[in-house]
């Protein structure tokens, strides 16, 4: 093992580590004391916490165990060791957590809060190649089955069953539709980190002025452009499409000035989650 590789391991177990604590922290000093949740098996230890007394890392780790088995075995042996070590280190940080003054009794605070807290340390501990176990490894599971769904689509999904159960055993709604809000922001906030904020553009032109648009966005806007020949279905004539991926902020400009060449153009202008060589972000 080389150099680099070695300081890239230490580099992504020291993420992992603190990914873990701050997870355990958003359970243990912003959502457990207000009865909050963002889904998972931190809700489950969230009901043992309060019906049974048992203190919610060590719960947190009996429902983990199972889940931590499976998932070795079927993501293999790394992985399950990086899921045992965050989800132990999300078990230190609801005891840290609990040990501390709450940050907030206010149900809405602890919500968007704990929510963006928790979301931020499962996106650390994903981008490393691990997890604090609970539900993200069952979100883990399915996202090895189903790539196409995002991971903050399958926690949403599986969470929203255990807040609603939470919900129901304490008899308040209030508190289901808080948790709601606090795994909503968890989501967004994992999505966010995980897919980038810094969103790139992909626009195409049916244009037949081809040129002139593709000498503005070589000339002023200092980008490519790829040319691409298509065919009408209606009209069943040759048309050029103009492809090219720019910055959130050049879209202004690109729109006025293929106003200004060619009104006739029809343009699409879609979100691009990520964009990878020259212009954009290096690999």
């Amino acid at each position: 093992m080389n150099k680099r590789k070695l300081l890239k391991g230490i580099f992504d177990y020291i993420v992992l580590i603190i990914g873990g604590i701050l997870v355990g922290l958003s359970v243990g000093l912003v959502l457990l004391p207000v009865k909050l949740t963002t889904g998972g098996f931190s809700g489950v230890a969230t009901l043992m916490h309060y019906l049974l007394s048992i203190p919610a890392e060590i719960s947190l780790l009996l429902l983990n165990i199972p889940a931590f088995i499976i998932t070795g075995k079927i993501l293999g042996l790394r992985y399950g060791i990086k899921s045992f070590i965050g989800m132990v280190c999300c078990s230190v940080g609801i005891a840290i957590g609990e040990a501390m003054t709450p940050l907030t009794t206010d149900f809405m605070l602890a919500a968007l809060y704990g929510g963006a807290l928790s979301g931020l340390g499962i996106a650390l501990t994903y981008r490393v190649g691990g997890s604090t176990g609970g539900t993200d490894l069952i979100a883990r599971l399915v996202h090895e089955k189903r790539p196409h769904m995002n991971m903050g689509e399958i926690l949403l999904i599986v969470d929203g069953i255990i807040i609603a159960i939470l919900s129901l055993t304490f008899n308040d709604i209030d508190i289901g539709l808080y948790s709601i809000v606090s795994a909503f922001v968890m989501t967004k906030v994992i999505d966010l980190i995980l897919d980038g904020a810094d969103f790139a553009k992909a626009v195409f032109v049916v244009t037949n002025k081809e040129k002139e648009i593709s000498e503005y966005i070589h000339k002023t806007l200092n980008r490519t452009s790829t040319k691409i020949t298509g065919t009408g279905t209606y009209t069943n004539t040759e048309k050029n499409i103009l492809m090219c991926v720019v910055n959130k902020k050049e879209i202004p400009k690109l729109k006025e000035a293929i106003r200004e060449i060619d009104n006739s153009a029809f343009t699409i202008v879609t979100t691009v989650t990520e964009a990878i060589g020259e212009g954009f972000k290096q690999k």
